[in-house]
């Protein structure tokens, strides 16, 4: 099985709507319950999720999330649309398994940069 995945690929760029309940499940599904959850704050970790429906919906293959850092640019407010762009910042070899680096973007449709994720994958093998 080949590596899905080419160093410096940019992949499909993701555009979906997140409704208020769907931003308030994430924070529900935490278990937090802070003033910025009532004010329909988004919350900022959904950006993995995005990173690894923006990788997944690009690939063939399953592939493990191993790493996640996540950087908070801005806040924004559900509902709203979302944009994710991204590109594999650099590919390495550790312990005989191939890994890449993801690195995503995600924005409002207006421009507005929320997030930087850097995710690392790795195929699943058997």
């Amino acid at each position: 099985m080949s590596f899905p995945l080419s160093g410096g690929a940019a992949l499909p760029t993701l555009r979906l709507s997140l409704s208020a309940a769907a931003n308030d499940r994430y924070w529900e599904g935490a278990g937090i319950d802070h003033p910025a959850r009532r004010a329909e704050a988004l919350y900022p970790p959904l950006a993995a999720n995005l990173t690894i429906l923006l990788v997944q919906g690009s690939v063939d293959e399953p592939l493990l999330h191993t790493e996640q850092r996540l950087v908070c640019h801005r806040g924004a407010r559900a509902p709203v649309d979302l944009v994710v762009d991204g590109h594999v910042a650099r590919r390495f070899v550790k312990r005989d398994r191939d890994y890449a680096v993801v690195e995503a973007t995600v924005s409002t449709a207006a421009g507005g940069h929320l997030w930087t994720s850097v995710s690392t994958f790795t195929p699943v093998r058997p």
